[in-house]
């Protein structure tokens, strides 16, 4: 189940993206245990000051739409096909979110060189960030610990959406729930919907 904060964990529905049967995926060791991400109300730990798939080193401010931005955290866009389907879905519907002042970020470890063939084969409009270092992705405590460093997937975040204020202030995040105890939680990601749904929801209670 999709994790949703500060509201609709009611309703809140994980939708499991496409991918190739055969797709190949780095074996995980045991689950870890540990908590996922900064709190609601919490200031991101990172200014975002790494370098884009075009190698240009960004920040924050550079990256943030009128009203913040829609922040995902995503593993490879060379090798995990749920991260392509994602990005690509994403993407498409990029403007509901620059509608309501978001801009749109992915983040991954992977290199901006393969970052860069997979944003011209898929036409991809939105900011991407490369971490190879995956120094952000550990100050936002989202390092994937169930891969061995000896493993090509050792670096990679939890998968988890960040909805953040201009204050640097987290006002929503969605990620898997169950992402302590199924090693394949990783397949699982919100329908672009669900996560707009959470955008307002965060919107509306701010504004009461």
């Amino acid at each position: 189940m999709m994790k949703i904060l500060p509201t609709l964990a009611a309703v809140a529905a994980a939708v499991t993206l496409w991918a190739p049967a055969n797709a190949e995926e780095p074996m995980a060791k045991e689950i870890m245990s540990a908590g996922l991400g900064p709190e609601i109300g919490a200031a991101i730990p990172h200014d975002l000051n790494i370098a884009d798939s075009n190698g240009e080193q960004k920040d924050f401010d550079a990256l943030t739409g009128e009203n913040g931005m829609a922040l995902f955290f995503i593993r490879s866009v060379d090798w995990c096909p749920y991260c392509k389907a994602q990005a690509i879905e994403v993407d498409v519907r990029a403007r509901e979110f620059e509608d309501r002042g978001l801009s749109v970020v992915f983040l991954s470890y992977d290199e901006p060189m393969k970052q860069q063939e997979f944003i011209e084969r898929r036409n991809i409009k939105s900011v991407v960030l490369s971490d190879t270092q995956s120094e952000v992705i550990k100050s936002f405590g989202l390092l994937n610990e169930n891969y061995e460093r000896d493993s090509r997937a050792y670096g990679v975040p939890h998968p988890a959406v960040f909805i953040v204020n201009n204050d640097k202030t987290v006002a929503a995040k969605l990620y898997e729930e169950d992402f302590l105890t199924n090693a394949k939680s990783y397949r699982n990601r919100p329908a672009v919907d669900l996560i707009l749904d959470a955008v307002d929801e965060a919107v509306a209670a701010g504004d009461a």
